[in-house]
């Protein structure tokens, strides 16, 4: 008898600490690693990669014992496409548009992946996101991003 997964939402969270724990523990061995003493580059990264792979196991293996059985909910792909599309856009536009039109778009895009979504709260967050980005990028960093479409 094979034993089976009770928990879905916590073996594939698991199995997924568990690979980029050994992903990372594996890129660490590419530096030199040292000892406690004497730590290399190596050192933290194969420690914490380690340590991400042993919980992640262990949440596996409590996924497979859990007294409660769970199942995973079939994705929606909708709100996946839709922020990775608009961010793709966000990069793809951004020179001929600018910064503002650009940001307005990527906003509201994204806003439309969630369910909840309301006008008042995407264009609210999107003022804000346009205000944070211009402080930052344009006037305190100095990055020769475009503000406005090339026509203005």
């Amino acid at each position: 008898m094979s034993p089976r997964i009770r928990h879905q939402p916590n073996f594939f969270a698991g199995l997924l600490f568990a690979c980029f724990g050994a992903a990372f523990g594996l890129g660490a061995t590419r530096y030199e690693i040292g000892t406690a003493a004497e730590m290399g580059p190596g050192y933290f990264p194969l420690i914490l990669g380690g340590l991400l792979a042993l919980f992640g196991l262990i949440i596996v293996a409590r996924s497979i014992t859990a007294d409660d059985e769970e199942a995973v909910e079939r994705a929606s792909l909708r709100p996946f496409w839709l922020i990775i599309g608009s961010v793709v856009l966000f990069g793809v536009l951004l020179a001929p548009l600018g910064l503002i039109a650009c940001s307005l778009l990527l906003v509201l895009a994204s806003a439309f992946a969630s369910h909840e979504f309301g006008w008042r709260y995407a264009i609210s967050s999107a003022v804000i996101l346009i205000a944070f980005c211009y402080l930052i990028f344009i006037y305190v960093l100095g990055l020769p991003i475009p503000v406005w479409p090339g026509g203005l």
